[in-house]
């Protein structure tokens, strides 16, 4: 089983790490999700509602547990702010929803030593950001920073614990030959990384 910790976070955050949790599990594997937040315990209901996908509830005092069948795999709504309400059950703030598009291994052109310190300098203050990116799309030389053996990997697992959602090219994956490799972040389609380029309010290419 498979677990997602949404505790003290808030919205569109848990419905990020949600949606990414489903996507990384396997087919008929359960998920759990831990959300300590009554708004976002019920956003995340909705969600999954309309995902049409079942779930139970187990409540221990203040902290909710969904435990989620993820099923055949299916293609879940990448538009988790639509699904965010303040306690009133009215539409929050709209937050700027920025996207990171990371094509290469190194940052700039020039010296390739100095493009590398530069790309995981960048991974390392994107940490820093409040809120953090809704996302961050890795395709070309891009997969590779998100490797076993990449200097920025240790920055790329504090976003997805921040709720930012890692997508990595499957393409690109399989023509470098790294499936293996790649300890975090959900494979993509292209027609998925345009999606979530398209609704984007900003985009941020280092």
């Amino acid at each position: 089983m498979k677990t997602v910790d949404t505790r003290g976070l808030t919205c569109p955050a848990p419905l990020i790490k949600t949606r990414q949790g489903l996507n990384e599990a396997s087919a008929g594997e359960d998920v759990e999700i831990l959300i300590d937040n009554p708004t976002s315990f019920s956003n995340v209901k909705r969600y999954l509602s309309d995902n049409r996908l079942p779930y139970t509830v187990r409540e221990e005092g203040s902290l909710a547990i969904v435990t989620v069948r993820r099923g055949e795999k299916t293609e879940l709504s990448v538009n988790e702010t639509e699904y965010c309400t303040t306690g009133s059950e009215e539409p929050a703030p709209k937050v700027r929803k920025t996207v990171v598009a990371v094509s290469s291994e190194r940052m700039g052109s020039g010296d390739d030593v100095l493009g590398t310190k530069l790309m995981v300098s960048f991974f390392r203050t994107l940490v820093m950001l409040e809120p953090p990116p809704a996302a961050v799309v890795f395709y070309n030389a891009g997969v590779k920073l998100a490797m076993d053996d990449s200097p920025a990997l240790d920055h790329i697992r504090e976003l997805s614990e921040k709720g930012t959602a890692i997508y990595l090219c499957t393409t690109c994956i399989n023509h470098f030959g790294i499936r293996d490799r790649l300890p975090t972040g959900s494979f993509s389609d292209m027609y998925q990384i345009v999606n979530i380029l398209r609704d984007a309010d900003h985009i941020i290419c280092p």
